[in-house]
């Protein structure tokens, strides 16, 4: 296997826990804490889910470290000059961020959360979609705009199931 390839599979098997965790995470809090009480077993999953998300970011960062490397080294410097490329840079970094942020208990759980979900699929989606022909602020700005829209949609989804005093911000 190729480093290249390794990479790749790496970045892949990063992404996919990450994304998967973070869903399931948004998924079983809401359900967990609709009786506005977290048992210590929903608790437990949590955690477990959690690390998942938390093993998927350190293996996406490791091999993002590895690709610039191997691209620098390589030469292959022409993914540097594209705006998509540096707007899943800055997702990511939004998302160790964040990460870091949501441990200490500094941002509020709703806020995090909602970045945590949207920089998830963000990070997907631009890697999927490779070089797209918009420029980095514009990418920015949907990648904002889906933050806000994700937060308020997980403000009325707890507001539903838990009463308006559990979806505040």
């Amino acid at each position: 296997m190729t480093i290249m390839k390794l990479l790749i599979l790496m970045h892949v098997i990063g992404t996919v826990l990450g994304v998967g965790a973070a869903t399931f995470a948004e998924i079983f809090y809401t359900r967990f804490n609709s009786d506005n009480i977290i048992t210590d077993d929903e608790r437990k999953t949590l955690s477990v889910t959690y690390t998942v998300m938390r093993t998927g970011l350190f293996l996406l960062v490791i091999s993002g470290f590895g690709f610039l490397l191997y691209f620098r080294l390589t030469e292959h410097v022409g993914i540097f000059s594209s705006p998509s490329f540096w707007a899943k840079m800055t997702v990511v970094a939004v998302l160790v961020g964040n990460a870091l942020l949501l441990q200490a208990r500094i941002i509020p759980f709703l806020i995090g959360t909602a970045i945590s979900l949207t920089s998830w699929y963000a990070a997907l989606t631009l890697g999927v979609l490779g070089k797209i022909s918009m420029s980095y602020f514009e990418i920015l700005t949907y990648y904002a705009i889906a933050v806000v829209f994700v937060a308020l949609a997980l403000r009325w989804i707890r507001a539903r199931l838990h009463g308006p005093a559990q979806a505040k911000i």
